[in-house]
C-alpha cells in the first residue's frame, strides 16, 4: 500500500549522480598543492613555464582520471580490466612528464609525484596498486639526483607514500563495501526464499489436511444421499464449513498471522477421525504441554492424523501427550502403507522435522507396527531448554 510519503517524495537520483559533486570537491581540494609550484615556475618564465604547463597537464589528467576511478568504485562497480589498462597508461604518462619535467623545474617537478602515486593507488589491484607506486617513489629517488643535481626532498617523499597509503586504504573500503553489498544481497535473497520455503511447507499442511477430510466426507455423503438423505444433509453441511475454514487458514497464512492451537487441532482430529470410522483416543487437556512446543505438536497431530486417515487402513489412533513428548499412534498397516507416507519421507514429515529443528526438538517415525510418530524435546525449565 502506497503511503503519503512515497507519494510525494520525489524519486532519488542514481548514487553515482549523488556523489558526482563531492567527488568533483575531493578531487579539486587536493589539486590545491599543485598551485603553488605552478604560479611560483610561470612567474619565473624561461623554460620553467614550460615546465609549469607540463604540470599543469598532469594535474588535469590526475583530476579526469580519479573522477572516472572514484564515480566507478562509489557506484559500487569494480574497474574492469580495461579500465585498470587506461588507468596504468594514465599513470604512465604523468609519470613521464614529471621526469620531463625535472631537468627545467628541479624538484619543484617532483609535486606531481603524489597525484601519480594515487592514480596507481587508486586504479589498480590492491597488491598491484601497492608494488607499483612503491616502485614508483623508489625509482623517484633514485634517479632524482641525476635529474635536478639534489636527493628527492623527504616532504616529497613523505606525501607520496601517505598519498599512495590513504588512497589504497580507499580502495580497498570500496572493495570491502562491495563484497558486503553483494553479501547483503545473497542474504536478502536467501531470506525471500526461506519465507517462500516456509509458505509452501504451511500450505501443505494445511491443504493436506483439510483436502482429505473434505473428500472423506464428500465421500460419505455420497453414499448417504439415498439411504439417509439427514445425514447427507449433515455432512454436506459439514463440508463446507470445512471448505470455509480451510480457506481462512489459507488466507491468514498468507497474511503471516495465522497461529497453530494445540487444543484446536486435537478436536479437529478427533472429529476427522471419527467421520473415518477411526476410534480417536485422545487427551481432555494440553495445560501440561510446555508452552513453546504447542505450536509444535499442534502441526504434529494435525500431519500425523491426515496419514492415518490417507494411507494407514487403522481402526485406532491414539494421541498421548507429555509435557515435552508427544507420540500418536494408530494399528494400521505400517511399514506397508503407501511408500514415501507413513514411512516418514513426505512432505508433511519433511516439514515437520524443519519445525522441530527450529524449537530444539526431534522428530522419529516407526512403522515396524502400526504408525508411530514421536515429537520429543529435551526437559524445559521455565520454557528454556535445560
Amino acid at each position: 500500500m502506497t503511503t503519503p510519503e512515497a507519494t510525494t517524495q520525489k524519486p532519488s537520483r542514481p548514487r553515482s549522480e549523488r556523489l558526482s559533486a563531492t567527488t568533483w570537491l575531493w578531487v579539486v581540494f587536493w589539486l590545491i598543492f599543485l598551485v603553488q609550484p605552478v604560479t611560483s615556475n610561470i612567474t619565473a618564465g624561461g623554460g620553467r613555464t614550460a615546465g609549469a604547463c607540463i604540470l599543469i597537464a598532469g594535474g588535469l589528467l590526475y583530476g579526469i582520471q580519479t573522477t572516472r576511478i572514484m564515480r566507478r568504485m562509489w557506484s559500487g562497480r569494480p574497474l574492469t580490466t580495461t579500465e585498470q589498462s587506461i588507468t596504468g597508461l594514465v599513470a604512465m604518462v604523468m609519470t613521464g612528464g614529471m621526469l620531463a619535467a625535472a631537468p627545467l623545474l628541479g624538484q619543484s617537478a617532483f609535486a606531481l609525484l603524489p597525484y601519480c602515486v594515487v592514480v596507481l593507488a587508486l586504479g589498480s589491484a590492491i597488491k598491484v596498486g601497492a608494488t607499483l607506486a612503491l616502485s614508483l617513489c623508489a625509482a623517484t629517488y633514485a634517479l632524482s639526483p641525476s635529474l635536478t643535481g639534489k636527493p628527492l626532498e623527504t616532504g616529497l617523499l613523505f606525501a607520496a607514500l601517505a598519498s599512495g597509503a590513504a588512497a589504497g586504504l580507499g580502495a580497498f573500503s570500496a572493495a570491502r563495501g562491495r563484497e558486503a553489498e553483494v553479501a547483503r544481497e545473497d542474504a536478502a535473497l536467501l531470506r525471500v526464499q526461506e519465507e517462500r520455503n516456509r509458505m509452501a511447507r504451511d500450505l501443505h499442511d494445511i491443504l493436506g489436511h483439510s483436502l482429505t477430510v473434505i473428500t472423506m466426507k464428500a465421500e460419505l455423503a455420497g453414499k448417504l444421499v439415498d439411504l439417509d438423505p439427514a445425514k447427507a444433509k449433515e455432512q454436506i453441511a459439514e463440508l463446507e464449513q470445512l471448505s470455509r475454514s480451510a480457506l481462512a487458514d489459507v488466507r491468514t497464512t498468507v497474511s503471516g498471522y495465522r497461529e497453530m492451537s494445540l487444543s484446536g487441532e486435537i478436536a479437529r482430529a478427533r472429529t476427522a477421525l471419527t467421520d473415518a470410522s477411526i476410534r480417536a483416543d485422545m487427551p481432555m487437556s494440553v495445560d501440561a504441554v510446555s508452552p513453546d512446543l504447542r505450536e509444535l505438536f499442534a502441526w504434529a497431530v494435525r500431519e500425523a492424523t491426515t496419514n492415518v486417515i490417507r494411507h494407514s487402513g487403522a481402526s485406532r489412533c491414539t494421541v498421548t501427550i507429555e509435557p515435552t513428548r508427544l507420540v500418536v499412534a494408530d494399528d494400521g498397516r505400517g511399514s506397508d502403507a503407501t511408500p514415501g507416507t507413513a514411512a516418514g519421507s513426505g512432505n508433511g514429515l519433511a516439514g515437520l522435522r524443519e519445525r522441530a529443528e527450529a524449537v530444539g526438538a526431534s522428530v522419529a517415525v516407526d512403522t515396524s507396527d502400526g504408525f508411530r510418530l514421536t515429537v520429543g524435546a529435551p526437559p524445559r525449565n521455565n520454557g528454556e531448554t535445560r
